[in-house]
């Protein structure tokens, strides 16, 4: 079976979405914190096996994954200084369920001297005890989702000011969309074992570039304005109620984008789906769509 944790997040839901298409609902498993969510609910109504599953409860994690062959294991949003134990739970728990494959969603850069907070202190950790399981892997390392972009979109359109951390630095995003697919085609195949996989768009941006594409887009004048890494936290939780403790350790990923770690581009997308990732000009249509 195939297995999916995180069932009730965003980038799951995504994931098992492709899954349904590629492989009969009875080889999909899935773990959630929550199987009485009304999404949890429904793909069980598919044929989908749902079961509780929670990286803070260990007990929870053996009966979760029995019987899964393949698995991909998706950090929580818990705060850096848990999330590492959290994923060495679940490697440990997966590996005594039998599970012979694993995929991990990472981030662009991580590495000892990543200057992403979770990138240093989660990612790299997470991959090196991976590569040391004895378990075949797909480390999936993620840009920063396209979705960032857009969280605040209405006060963007309103006062015609983007306003980010970056200044003149380019950086490369990927939308959650498409990262479903992908991961869902990795976990139903039997390809890319033992590799890690960098998922960009075709091309960086710069903050300047970003405007430029939301105003073509949205058909209003959008200019852009740099935020300072340091300030950054405090306009995530005004603007989106992001918690401020967990705002703060955002910090060293604008820092990232400052210093350019993530102007990264690779074509692993594209070899694992056969297709091109959304361009940001494609991706913000679908906003628009979405919109209305």
């Amino acid at each position: 079976m195939l297995l999916v944790s995180g069932a009730n997040g965003n980038l799951a839901r995504s994931v098992i979405s492709n899954l349904l298409r590629m492989t009969d609902p009875d080889n999909i498993l899935v773990t959630t914190r929550d199987p009485a969510s009304a999404h949890a609910r429904e793909l069980a109504r598919q044929g989908v096996t749902v079961r509780h599953g929670d990286f803070d409860a260990p007990e929870t994690l053996g009966p979760a994954f029995e019987g899964a062959t393949r698995a991909l294991l998706i950090s929580t949003y818990a705060d850096n200084s848990e999330r590492l134990r959290q994923n060495l739970t679940a490697l440990e728990a997966a590996k005594a369920a039998g599970v012979r494959h694993i995929l991990y969603t990472s981030f662009l850069a991580a590495g000892p001297d990543a200057l992403a907070e979770h990138s240093q202190r989660v990612h790299w950790p997470t991959e090196q005890a991976i590569a040391a399981s004895g378990l075949s892997y797909t480390i999936l390392r993620h840009a920063l989702y396209a979705e960032i972009l857009v969280g605040d979109i209405d006060d963007t359109l309103a006062t015609g000011v983007l306003r980010r951390c970056g200044g003149s630095a380019a950086c490369t995003y990927v939308a959650r969309e498409d990262l479903g697919v992908s991961a869902a085609t990795v976990l139903a195949g039997n390809d890319h074992e033992n590799r890690i996989l960098n998922e960009t768009m075709a091309r960086s941006y710069t903050g300047n570039e970003v405007a430029d594409a939301i105003a073509r887009c949205f058909g209003k004048p959008v200019r852009y304005e740099t935020v300072a890494a340091e300030d950054w936290p405090a306009y995530m939780t005004d603007k989106w109620g992001v918690p401020p403790t967990l705002a703060a350790s955002t910090i060293g990923t604008m820092r990232a984008i400052e210093a350019g770690q993530f102007d990264l581009v690779a074509d692993d997308y594209r070899a694992v789906t056969g297709r091109s990732p959304q361009t940001l000009d494609e991706f913000l249509a679908g906003v628009r769509a979405a919109r209305g």
